[in-house]
């Protein structure tokens, strides 16, 4: 087994889960996050991971909301916050790393790699799409709602090859089962393919992502969404992991990621700002580009911003 010390951005439910499952496997492991509730719960009573059969377990975490609480050690920086405040967030802990220190972004949306590269030239960038699903129950409980595989690449197959099977290797001990890639605009726009399918529809409908196929009218918005994406890929001349694209996320919908509560989701039922710009409104923007229409996602991108611009207009009921 590897041994790695590693630094994971952001304490959502995604974060969380990675430090829990990476932790109790026998990793050295520290999240950075702003103080919040659940992160002052973690430093309490450590992270509870549950599954859906309500097992639970316990992992003793250290909790950073300083970047002068940082090292210059890690072996891998994972980062795992929303898209909207990877600048902000690597500008505060980028002058603690070592400028070695490899950098790997699991995030939602397209474009995460590019603005890390951008941020930190210096660092070996990675990128990955997990459907490894998450959901914060309560301030330091987390459940673990879906077991799907995360796939990892680097821009120019070959590069840091021994890193990438490593890390493979480590993730995969943990639990949550990983596969290294050699193209990774296919891992990168693959998982945008589900995003784009369950993100918004999902907090348009205040629904679970399963729960939106259970009507026809569902599974038809679910294709149509990911079909204009589809057609985008093609115009890039990216490949894809699914053969069928369309069916095999109404199948993920169905199966594996069923009774996650999408982050979006999430992100509304808080009123919190959503990462809507990097996943339907990307497929928008890439749409204009190779003039291709996206008439779904562009509504679906638009009854978004109209939902969190708009918070303090909400009807409740008593």
């Amino acid at each position: 087994m590897f041994q790695m010390k590693l630094l994971i951005l952001g304490a959502g439910a995604m974060g969380s889960l990675f430090a829990g499952k990476l932790k109790q496997a026998g990793m050295d492991v520290t999240l950075y996050n702003r103080s919040n509730d659940h992160t002052r719960a973690i430093q309490n009573n450590g992270l509870t991971l549950t599954d859906t059969d309500g097992n639970a377990s316990t992992a003793v975490l250290s909790v950073v909301t300083n970047p002068a609480g940082l090292t210059d050690n890690y072996d891998l920086v994972l980062v795992l916050v929303k898209a909207f405040a990877t600048q902000s967030v690597l500008k505060n802990v980028l002058p603690a790393l070592h400028k070695n220190t490899p950098i790997l972004t699991l995030q939602n949306g397209i474009g995460n790699m590019e603005k890390i590269e951008r941020l930190a030239p210096a660092h070996d960038v990675m990128v990955g799409g997990t459907r490894a699903g998450a959901g914060i129950k309560e301030p330091g409980v987390v459940v673990h709602r879906a077991w799907g595989s995360t796939f990892i690449g680097v821009s120019q197959p070959g590069d840091n090859q021994a890193l990438l099977d490593k890390i493979a290797l480590t993730f995969s001990a943990s639990g949550l089962e990983t596969h290294v890639s050699e193209n990774v605009q296919s891992i990168v726009w693959s998982k945008l393919l589900v995003n784009v399918a369950y993100n918004g529809l999902t907090a348009v409908t205040r629904l679970k992502n399963g729960d939106t196929l259970l009507v026809q009218e569902g599974e038809d918005i679910v294709a149509k969404l990911v079909h204009e994406a589809v057609q985008i890929a093609k115009a890039k001349k990216i490949p894809l992991l699914f053969d069928d694209p369309a069916a095999e996320c109404i199948r993920l919908g169905k199966v594996e990621i069923g009774m996650n509560t999408s982050s979006m989701l999430t992100d509304v039922l808080h009123e919190r700002k959503t990462e809507i710009d990097v996943m339907n409104g990307a497929v928008v923007e890439e749409g204009r580009k190779h003039r291709i229409p996206t008439p779904y996602n562009d509504m679906m991108t638009k009854l978004i911003k109209v939902m969190e611009n708009t918070y303090q207009h909400s009807v409740h009921l008593a």
